[in-house]
């Protein structure tokens, strides 16, 4: 095996809590031109490493579950505001803003999804139809804040949506938030909410471009060294525990080959069981054994340059088609919070 017929594939299962962080995962094979080989899966601590072994690689197609974009007319409003220009650059704001402080970053970049929440709110009118009525002593209805309306900004990248038709559990929204009575301002419904892993990683990504040359696809056409966003729902569900032994002896015959250590390891964490049945969908996908899932060379010059693939990205497997040559009813609007969040305020 030489390193020119060496093919490398990487999914990164992402977290962006406190570090040390439980649960990321980095699983990694190897294709010699015949064999496959599933070589390894880390419990990775820091997001540090993740990107130190990003530096390490030479060629691979890596993917990373968290999204790399957000909804374009949030983008328009960052431009129209003179924040950034393209992607490119909302990568490198995101890198600037966070590099001092991760959580002075994330808290000026929420203000700016809340105020992208309130540029598009319902009537109060139209609140306080829906709102119980007052009791009590308080005879007057107090005045709704702009935190209490219901906001119509498109909360959900075209990508997203196409998800969620498989599953609305699935992709919850990058720009969701909920108001915090507390504290009186807008938050992340948690700390894996996907705005939050959103930003962490794209600081990461342009972090990485400031390094080195990688292909960020789709704002990029693919390269020797591909990073992509995966979404766990579009590759084939795992097998349960008891049917792993079967699973992976009929995969050998295949000339897919894992690791026993990788085998071992996936039995006590979903997590990253699904790292390695992500990475083995994406592999099948590229030497096109898998053919409902389309590898990174199907996608025609169309694609790379429709102007939403170019500021809210897409997920690597899934087909495409110009929102502008589809003859389909507008969606119907729907509030930025995510729905559970948005009837709670931290207590």
């Amino acid at each position: 095996m030489t390193a020119k017929t060496t093919k490398r594939f990487v999914t990164v299962l992402w977290r962006a809590g406190r570090e040390p962080v439980d649960d990321m995962f980095w699983c990694e094979a190897e294709y010699d031109g015949t064999w496959t080989k599933v070589i390894l899966l880390d419990k990775v601590r820091t997001r540090r490493e993740i990107l130190d072994r990003l530096l390490e690689l030479e060629s691979a197609v890596v993917g990373f579950d968290f999204p790399f974009s957000f909804p374009k007319p949030f983008i328009d409003l960052l431009i129209s505001d003179k924040i950034v220009t393209d992607w490119r650059s909302l990568a490198t704001r995101v890198r600037d803003d966070l590099k001092k402080n991760t959580d002075d970053g994330i808290r000026l970049w929420i203000e700016r999804i809340g105020k992208y929440r309130e540029s598009k709110l319902e009537s109060p009118e139209e609140a306080s139809r829906r709102m119980p009525p007052q009791y009590g002593r308080q005879r007057q209805p107090r005045k709704l804040m702009p935190h209490d309306l219901r906001s119509y900004a498109e909360r959900f990248r075209r990508i997203d949506a196409i998800v969620r038709h498989k599953d609305e559990r699935a992709q919850w929204s990058p720009v969701a938030i909920r108001h915090n009575q507390l504290t009186g301002r807008y938050e992340f419904p948690d700390a894996e909410a996907r705005g939050r892993k959103a930003l962490v990683g794209i600081s990461m990504l342009a972090q990485a471009l400031e390094s080195k040359e990688f292909s960020v696809w789709p704002f990029t056409k693919p390269g020797q060294l591909t990073l992509a966003e995966i979404v766990h729902e579009v590759f084939p569900k795992p097998p349960a525990n008891d049917a792993l032994a079967a699973y992976f002896e009929r995969e050998e015959d295949r000339a897919l080959h894992v690791d026993h250590s990788v085998a071992e390891a996936i039995l006590t964490n979903d997590h990253a069981k699904q790292a390695l049945f992500s990475l083995i969908g994406m592999i099948k996908a590229e030497q096109r054994e898998e053919k409902n899932i389309r590898p990174l060379r199907d996608y025609r010059d169309p694609f790379y340059s429709d102007p939403m693939i170019a500021v809210e990205g897409w997920a690597y497997g899934i087909g495409f088609r110009s929102a502008q040559k589809e003859d389909k009813p507008a969606a119907a609007p729907v509030p930025t919070e995510e729905p559970a969040a948005a009837e709670e305020s931290s207590q």
